[in-house]
């Protein structure tokens, strides 16, 4: 793969992947304070695992980049 493309490919990620993360958290949030949790449970509950999921990877990601630091 050539340089320029990896490295631009790497850029966009690190710009939609906060972008989708805060949007995922903003509609959680939204759904569970509406009440519309109560109408489709199998939806709250593969969000919410979504949220996890990304949550322990982006920690995951982070720790060990930083920890490669020192």
């Amino acid at each position: 793969m050539d340089k320029r493309l990896l490295l631009t490919l790497i850029i966009l990620a690190i710009l939609v992947a906060p972008i989708a993360y805060i949007t995922l958290l903003i509609n959680w949030f939204k759904n569970y304070t509406s009440g519309i949790t109560s109408y489709n449970s199998t939806e709250v509950v593969c969000e919410t695992i979504a949220v996890l999921i990304y949550t322990y990877f982006g920690i995951r990601f982070f720790n060990r980049h930083i920890n490669s630091l020192h």
